[in-house]
């Protein structure tokens, strides 16, 4: 499928985020946009919003109340769920 090109505005701090994030992705900031419209636009059909502070709080919440159970019941296995979840970040969110 042939790309299209879209122009669209942008203030000098949407530019610089959009900058930030294709310098962390190592991507072209064209790249960056169209990863970022996609992520948007899946929530926009399914008729969400989302509040990534209110989400990044509740995941951390729920990190610490596992961290503290795990740690409280089972510490002997502390280093294997930290080996694993290293491992899993690298093959799944690289």
């Amino acid at each position: 499928m042939a790309n299209s090109t879209i122009a669209f505005r942008l203030s000098s701090d949407e530019i610089a985020a959009l900058d930030k994030i294709a310098s962390k992705r190592q991507c072209s900031r064209s790249e960056a946009a169209r990863m970022a419209m996609m992520f948007g636009v899946r929530f926009a059909e399914a008729e969400h919003s989302i509040n990534i502070t209110r989400a990044v709080l509740v995941l951390e919440y729920m990190q610490a109340a596992i961290d503290v159970i795990i740690a409280r019941d089972h510490g002997d296995v502390v280093p294997q769920l930290k080996a694993a979840a290293k491992e899993r970040l690298a093959t799944f969110h690289a």
